[in-house]
């Protein structure tokens, strides 16, 4: 059965979505697994029509796949992600644990030098990522946020959603950078998405292009067991969804990763199947948005 069945098409420039696979996991620190994650959501959307949770058709957006990565080279995915932003189109890369992204946010910096946009990013996860290095790594999966930050993106201009899991490391680099702006779970928990949705949109404006990364483990262990990292009292999986839709109506976003979705540690596919339909809605949204230019 083909995958992403009535979304596919043969050519990049008939797409208005590039797809890209980063299937690794080796510097996942718990459970691994979610290098086979991006072939399972191949296979998966196979089953799934081309339409939304409440029968919107997916009839005017494209995809194309670019297949995936052959080896985990943050030089080469530097310049692969950079090389797909300039293709005009919308980038999605599917991972792998989030260690993944180190590479293709420093391509979407350089793209934002090139094109003079401020780089900002939205990293929803259970954890801050933000650690130096840890279990001896500066390229772990605890570290692409400091690694961001490396790279150029200014840390007033990341947005970290959905934090319930810290290292002590991360709490003291927090109290010297309180201009990192966070969302903690038991903020959404007590006032629901509202409230973070009026502040992205009031932050990124037009003078930013905006990198929005979405770690599975972000949702409470309910809605999201296959994960190498599950962190309890997290968020509803329907909240987070709001902020991603309200995001993808309202900001400049131009490239998301999904990631440390881990098949071998699902439950009947539950957490591939989020992943999965969200991707979709997102995808809806991309259609809207095309459909008014």
């Amino acid at each position: 059965m083909e995958s992403f069945r009535d979304l596919l098409v043969e050519t990049e420039d008939m797409a208005d979505i590039l797809l890209y696979g980063l299937p690794f996991d080796q510097n996942a620190s718990v459970g691994k697994g979610a290098s086979k994650a991006p072939d399972r959501l191949r296979f998966l959307s196979g089953f799934l029509p081309a339409l939304t949770k409440d029968g919107y058709l997916l009839n005017h957006v494209r995809l194309f796949d670019e297949g995936n990565a052959d080896k985990l080279d943050y030089s080469v995915l530097r310049a692969k992600s950079l090389s797909l932003l300039e293709k005009k189109k919308f980038v999605l890369f599917i991972g792998g644990d989030h260690s993944v992204n180190i590479g293709t946010i420093d391509g979407f910096i350089s793209y934002c030098q090139k094109v003079n946009k401020k780089p900002g990013l939205i990293h929803i996860d259970a954890h801050p990522d933000i650690c130096d290095e840890y279990e001896g790594s500066h390229f772990s999966h605890a570290t692409p946020v400091r690694r961001a930050i490396d790279n150029g993106i200014a840390t007033e201009d990341i947005c970290l959603i959905g934090i319930r899991g810290y290292e002590e490391q991360e709490v003291i680099y927090f109290a010297s950078h309180p201009e990192i702006k966070i969302f903690n779970a038991s903020f959404i928990l007590e006032n629901g998405p509202q409230k973070v949705i009026d502040y992205l949109n009031e932050k990124f404006n037009d003078d930013y292009l905006v990198y929005l990364s979405y770690d599975i483990d972000a949702n409470d262990p309910a809605f999201a067991p296959g994960t190498g990292t599950p962190e309890a009292f997290g968020p509803k999986s329907t909240d987070l969804l709001a902020i991603i839709l309200s995001a993808f109506k309202h900001l400049p976003i131009k490239m998301m990763d999904l990631v440390e979705i881990s098949p071998p540690l699902d439950n009947n596919d539950i957490t591939s199947w989020l992943g999965l339909k969200t991707l979709y809605e997102i995808f809806y949204v991309l259609q809207q948005k095309k459909e008014t230019l």
